[in-house]
């Protein structure tokens, strides 16, 4: 996506409504009105085995223990059986702005239970305020919030994407080092983990940062030296990991800056179990015809996408958002919508100030319109392998 940063937002207009065009998705109506909290039980942890061995037995019929270690097959991400899988959930926003609401874990115990959210999305971005512009302190501040969230998510059985967050500057050939280490660092920590995936580049682009880098046009060529080096880091530590790899100018295949996305397609990385990244601001991106042509050929999971346009102070348009979603469903394509943050905008699922001691189910007030429909995105129709999340009747919102 274009180069729009992603501070917190200091506005608090509320976005206009958001009403559902009436298609294959909405055709299995519910209401948002009955939303009520549903809580997984999670396996109780037995005398005999470490603590970390319980953190690898997901809970029955939670997506982890109904689908297993995800892979690679053909254009398709599938599960430990062989069987195509679509895992669909939220990212979070920067760690750096919204650490105090993720630290202690309750916003994702909430995501995993209430929102019925299959994948979280943890965005550790690297400079603006991020990980490797923190110093010692801060870096473990942040890699300890990330061993919460990851731990809170394999509780769950739900599936963690590691995202490094690669923005602004946006050559990923800049941290290769850095990549390096982190990866070898987390990659280590939860290599016992089904529900670990590594994303090792979040937006590869064209942007420099005042005082670290100037712009410079990244190719795909260049993405491919990277993965290729911090690719086998990972695989030294978790084999059977599910990677998946930024695509160029914000991931759009390059479309967002006029290349011819065959650059990618005519030339896949030589690696196993390697899904590649779309991100989608449906008001504002157009090429999903494009990528549907793309789906046959290349397996695809889209990391960032939402209704509005990548611009905070936009508006969600389900217009241009529906032919984008029906893509999904009908491609079976993973995605994680942003963001599961508190006030970015119209792409906060909270309200500005929202709290982990709100309430944080789907019927809160504290949920916002955009909120309301990623529960819906999330929940129509419910995962194959979970019950359904809402009541036959309207239940009332709790406060």
């Amino acid at each position: 996506m274009p180069t729009a940063t992603r501070t917190p937002a200091v506005a608090t207009a509320a976005t206009r409504p958001c009403h559902v065009r009436p298609s294959q998705t909405n055709r299995r109506r519910i209401a948002i009105a009955a939303i009520v909290a549903l809580s997984l039980t999670a396996a109780q942890p037995s005398t005999m085995v470490s603590a970390d061995e319980q953190m690898s037995v997901p809970p029955a019929g939670s997506p982890v223990a109904a689908n297993g270690q995800l892979a690679v097959r053909g254009n398709r991400i599938v599960n430990a059986s062989g069987k195509p899988v679509q895992l669909r959930g939220v990212a979070l926003h920067g760690l750096q702005w919204f650490g105090d609401f993720y630290r202690d874990g309750r916003v994702i115990d909430a995501a995993a239970t209430t929102w019925g959210a299959d994948v979280v999305r943890v965005a550790v971005y690297l400079h603006e305020g991020g990980y490797l512009a923190q110093d010692a302190a801060g870096r473990r501040e942040t890699e300890a919030t990330i061993d919460t969230i990851v731990r809170r998510c394999a509780k769950h059985g739900i599936y963690c994407i590691l995202d490094w967050h690669v923005h602004h500057p946006g050559d990923p050939l800049l941290y290769t080092d850095e990549a390096k280490k982190f990866f070898d660092m987390t990659a280590a920590r939860y290599a016992g983990l089904e529900n670990v995936i590594y994303e090792i580049a979040n937006e590869p682009n064209h942007s420099g940062l005042a005082g670290v880098a100037p712009e410079r046009e990244v190719r795909w060529a260049d993405i491919v030296t990277y993965a290729n080096e911090v690719i086998p880091v990972i695989r030294a530590r978790a084999p059977a990991s599910l990677v998946l790899v930024g695509t160029p100018d914000w991931c759009s295949f390059g479309m967002s800056r006029g290349r011819d996305w065959h650059e990618v397609v005519d030339s896949p990385l030589k690696h196993e179990n390697v899904a590649y990244v779309v991100h989608a601001y449906a008001a504002g991106h157009s090429f999903h015809a494009v990528i549907d042509e793309i789906a046959e050929r290349l397996p695809l999971f889209v990391t960032e996408w939402a209704a509005a346009t990548w611009d905070r102070s936009s508006a969600n348009d389900l217009v241009k958002a529906q032919p984008w979603i029906e893509m999904f469903d009908r491609r079976g394509i993973s995605w994680t919508y942003w963001n599961f943050s508190p006030g970015d905008g119209v792409f906060g699922c909270f309200t500005e100030g929202t709290s982990p001691d709100d309430a944080l189910d789907p019927g809160s007030h504290r949920v916002s319109e955009t909120g309301r429909l990623v529960y819906l995105l999330m929940n129509t129709p419910r995962d194959r392998w979970q019950a359904p999340r809402f009541p036959a009747e309207p239940a009332a919102t709790s406060k």
